[in-house]
């Protein structure tokens, strides 16, 4: 027991250190900067008074089932959003001990948004955001559903997160303009009451300021 645990400890902190650049599709390279891609390093790097707006959505819903994760990335005229999804897979921890490739198989979809599509989804963030408790310091668990959104508007970078526990995560405003345009074939998988906190679960500790990733637990 003592050799797995140092073994997911040991995964993680990898995952933990290494920084997404921005491609998601190489499931090698995804599997070593996932959590880096859930804080939306990428974004905030680029994100500046004159960079244009864009948001990532990521869902846990329950790490091991299923994870969703959507780019949008807005032009002079409407956006683009890339949708991406799987089904069950192998837990981030055994990704170099077990099976490297499988855990990060994700079905893609591309879809070009017109501006009122754009205001749907934008908008209901901003309401979603008002109405949730404050995310800097927010513990998210990997055997719960919750949504990550990494967002740079109008030059300023924030990590919010909805946590199954804090809102209801199946009436959120953004959520249905933004899934409208998933052509994944992946069923969305609705959340349902989790207790407990399973043995090969991890935690994402969302830092005070707000705006990253402090650590994994």
């Amino acid at each position: 027991m003592r050799h797995i645990a140092f073994s997911i400890v040991a995964a993680l902190g990898l995952a933990a250190c290494t920084t997404f650049d921005g491609s998601a599709d190489n499931p090698a390279e995804r599997s070593l900067t996932w959590f880096s891609y859930v804080a939306g390093d990428d974004i905030r790097a680029a994100c500046t008074a004159d960079s244009p707006d864009q948001y990532r959505f990521v869902y846990n819903a329950v790490y091991e089932r299923q994870i969703r994760a959507y780019d949008l990335r807005l032009g002079a005229v409407g956006a683009d959003q890339n949708s991406r999804a799987r089904n069950r897979a192998g837990n981030v921890a055994n990704f170099q001990f077990r099976n490297p490739l499988g855990p990060w198989e994700l079905r893609r979809s591309d879809a070009r948004l017109a501006d009122v599509e754009v205001a749907a989804i934008v908008d209901g963030l901003q309401r979603d955001v008002a109405n949730a408790p404050a995310s800097a310091g927010q513990r998210l668990r990997s055997n719960k559903f919750y949504w990550a959104v990494a967002a740079c508007q109008s030059g300023e970078f924030r990590l919010h997160a909805f946590e199954q526990d804090r809102v209801a995560i199946q009436s959120l405003a953004f959520r249905t303009p933004l899934l409208a345009h998933d052509m994944t074939g992946v069923e969305f998988l609705e959340a349902e009451q989790i207790e407990g906190f399973a043995d090969n679960a991890f935690e994402i500790k969302i830092n005070r300021t707000g705006d990253g990733i402090v650590g994994l637990f």
